[in-house]
C-alpha cells in the first residue's frame, strides 16, 4: 500500500496551528486534547509528548489517533489525518525545540514542558481527507 500523504493545499493548517488529537481512553471513550504538532520536510506529521500525560498512555496502549484540523478563517477548509503511530526518544529535547519554535517559543519560555521526559511522536496515515 501506498504512504498517503498531505495535500499541499491542507499544508496551511498543520503549520502555526493547533490541531485536535484524538485518543482512545481505557474504557473506549474518545479523549480529545488540542496539540502543536510539526510537519516535517519529509510530509511527515509528528509532536513531541510528554511521557506522563494520558494521551501518551492511550497512544502506548492503542496506537492509533486522528488529527483534525480546521481554518480558523474558513470551515470549508479542513483536514483529517487517522494514523498509527510509533514513538522515538526525544532525550535532548531537539525535537520538542524545533516543534515549539514554530509557534514562537523555546525551552526558557515553557520550562515545565522542557523539565518532562518527552518522545516524538510520528504520524504514519491510514486515511487523509482534505477539504
Amino acid at each position: 500500500m501506498a504512504e498517503l500523504t498531505i495535500p499541499e493545499s491542507h499544508h496551511d493548517l498543520l503549520r502555526a496551528a493547533t490541531v485536535a488529537l484524538s485518543t482512545l481512553n481505557d474504557d473506549g471513550t474518545i479523549q480529545t486534547t488540542a496539540v502543536w504538532v510539526l510537519l516535517g520536510d519529509d510530509g511527515v506529521v509528528r509532536m513531541s509528548l510528554a511521557k506522563n500525560r494520558a494521551k501518551h498512555h492511550n497512544l502506548t496502549a492503542r496506537p492509533q489517533a486522528t488529527l483534525f484540523a480546521i481554518s480558523p478563517t474558513n470551515p470549508f477548509h479542513v483536514l483529517e489525518i487517522r494514523a498509527t503511530v510509533e514513538f522515538s526518544p526525544d532525550a535532548d529535547l531537539a525535537f520538542f525545540t524545533r516543534a515549539i519554535a514554530q509557534y514562537g517559543q523555546t525551552p526558557e519560555t515553557m520550562p515545565e514542558q522542557a523539565a518532562e521526559e518527552r518522545e516524538v511522536v510520528t504520524f504514519r496515515p491510514t486515511r487523509v481527507r482534505a477539504a
